[in-house]
């Protein structure tokens, strides 16, 4: 390995640390339009080991595979948070994020002290090896400017058919759901039922039919940002959910598009 590729190595270890997260940080912008990674964060979500989002129900983040989503037609920006969507976000993207969205300022310069200060550089590639951890952290807290949505794929099951009620329940956007990411929460505030997923019993049965028998399902989101709040030491975005695609997750493959929820705000 070259020592070029060390120090980037070392980098990107040492940001997971920063971030405070179990997860690889992004290491470049994830707002539509979509940019692609550098090579060293280009497997930052395999589908075969996705990073996970903690959510109050038994729900958890998966790997991006669907074509972008834009907001509603005619929605409104995401009250003064802007009109774009981050994709896919990592913990990092949403730690600026929520620097942003509660109108502050991350200590970029400080961040990347700590990074630097803790990679095997010697004194003379210190200073450049310091301004390119800088620009790489300023790119990030750039691509969060004017997001107001945000995107990203929870993991969910269905259970059987409720005849009494005509559909299924999601153990997904239960009461009070929230995710995860690093030391960000994301609580989902809407009013209302979010997990149940109305059809009458013969488009139930071939939903089943299209999914193999499998319960498991992976439900591509789209949230308005609504604002940000601190919750003890950590920081709070609260989100709306707007609609949510259903596709099959059979076996760790996505792909089949079994139905769709839509929520009026």
């Amino acid at each position: 390995m070259s020592a070029s590729d060390a120090v980037r190595l070392w980098g990107g270890l040492m940001l997971a640390t920063l971030a405070g997260c179990s997860r690889a940080p992004g290491d470049s912008p994830g707002a539509e339009p979509p940019v692609s990674p550098p090579a060293e964060t280009a497997a930052a979500r395999p589908a075969a080991s996705a990073p996970t989002a903690t959510p109050s129900a038994a729900a958890d983040l998966a790997a991006p595979a669907l074509p972008a989503a834009t907001p509603p037609a005619g929605a409104p920006a995401a009250a003064s948070f802007g009109s774009r969507i981050l994709n896919q976000p990592d913990d990092l993207q949403v730690k600026m994020l929520a620097y942003r969205v509660a109108s502050k300022t991350p200590p970029l310069a400080d961040w990347a002290q700590d990074v630097v200060a803790k990679r095997y550089v010697d004194e003379f590639q210190r200073p450049a090896a310091l301004q390119q951890e800088q620009e790489r952290l300023q790119a990030i807290w750039d691509s969060t400017a004017d997001v107001g949505w945000l995107r990203f794929n929870v993991k969910a099951s269905f259970s059987e058919y409720d005849a009494s009620r005509g559909g299924y329940y999601l153990n997904a956007f239960t009461p009070g759901a929230y995710f995860t990411f690093g030391d960000v929460r994301l609580s989902v505030d809407n009013m209302g039922e979010l997990n149940f997923w109305p059809l009458d019993a013969t488009v139930a049965q071939e939903v089943l039919r299209k999914s193999g028998g499998s319960r498991y399902v992976v439900l591509d989101s789209l949230f308005r940002i609504a604002g940000a709040s601190q919750r003890g030491d950590a920081q709070e975005i609260s989100l709306q959910l707007q609609r949510y695609t259903i596709n099959s997750d059979r076996y760790g493959q996505q792909g089949t598009v079994l139905g769709e929820r839509v929520f009026s705000q």
